[in-house]
């Protein structure tokens, strides 16, 4: 691929996120005392989040607050698909630990906004996450597979199903275990991925498995990669970050080799409860993908 700047477009969610660590053993049934943060969240932010890092990249979402605006790079720009306002979060609880207990979304809004403006974009990747609405998404990703890159993050277990009808126009798919069961209904990741490639020749698949491994295939191969040996802190968001610097990388013409093992390493950092902040970070990544393994 010839390198490229700016071809990035999201079209998804953005809010507020917050995440609650517990100080203490939960006990059930009391108040337990925790310590929270928050953040600008939402799958396909994430992903534009890091790839906003290293160049400019279009938002298309819900209206935001100026509160969450200011949070938000400067090198991403928000375009509204509506004008409705809304509030909508997601919350996530970790154990004292940061071991992942349970995650809360109110994000209806999204499914709920049913008349979307679908918006005219050429020669770009277009980055979906599952958020919106099934006849939107059928509707959007259809008109645009034409002359455009449809990338889709799969978001939860809830929500894969709304793209069966549009697997044939995807070019690339980043999902987890969980996903691709119930996209496929087959528990092995390896024949789930093979079903796909049989619907869609020309896709793209990245199957993520906790810190077991990756799975990556398209019409030629298909890999399993396994990640470096790390402490994870907090794995919310580290299948994100694997998808935006896999992307970007895409982008910038990297070997497929290496596309593969940075972009693990980099959804490792992030497992880990790191974070890149600018372009000299990606260093870091180069440097642990030299501990990733790929058969």
């Amino acid at each position: 691929m010839t390198k490229s700047k700016n071809i990035f477009v999201c079209i998804g969610a953005i809010h507020h996120d917050y995440l609650l660590n517990l100080k203490k053993n939960i006990i059930n049934f009391r108040t337990n005392p925790i310590i929270h943060k928050s953040s600008v969240g939402g799958v396909a932010y994430n992903v534009a989040e890091l790839i906003s890092i290293f160049e400019k990249i279009k938002f298309y979402s819900l209206p935001i607050n100026k509160e969450l605006r200011n949070k938000i790079s400067k090198n991403i720009s928000i375009k509204e698909i509506d004008k409705k306002k809304s509030e909508r979060y997601y919350v996530a609880l970790a154990d004292k630990n940061n071991k992942f207990i349970i995650g809360l979304a109110n994000t209806n809004e999204y499914e709920n906004t049913k008349i979307l403006n679908i918006p005219k974009i050429i020669n770009k990747f277009i980055i979906f996450d599952l958020n919106f609405s099934k006849v939107f998404l059928e509707n959007a990703i259809n008109k645009l597979s034409n002359k455009n890159n449809i990338v889709v993050c799969a978001t939860s277990i809830h929500k894969i199903v709304k793209i069966k009808k549009v697997i044939k126009k995807i070019n690339i798919i980043f999902l987890n275990k969980a996903e691709l069961i119930q996209l496929t209904n087959i528990s092995n990741i390896e024949n789930g991925v093979k079903k796909i490639l049989k619907i869609n020749q020309k896709i793209k698949i990245i199957a993520t498995n906790s810190k077991n491994n990756v799975i990556y295939a398209d019409n030629r191969e298909i890999v399993r990669i396994t990640p470096p040996k790390i402490k994870i802190k907090n794995e919310n968001g580290a299948g994100d970050a694997l998808a935006g610097m896999m992307l970007y990388l895409l982008s910038k013409g990297y070997s497929k080799h290496e596309i593969l093992k940075n972009s693990v390493a980099c959804g490792s950092y992030y497992a880990s409860g790191k974070r890149l902040n600018s372009k000299k970070d990606l260093i870091k990544i180069k440097n642990i993908s030299k501990r990733v393994i790929i058969k």
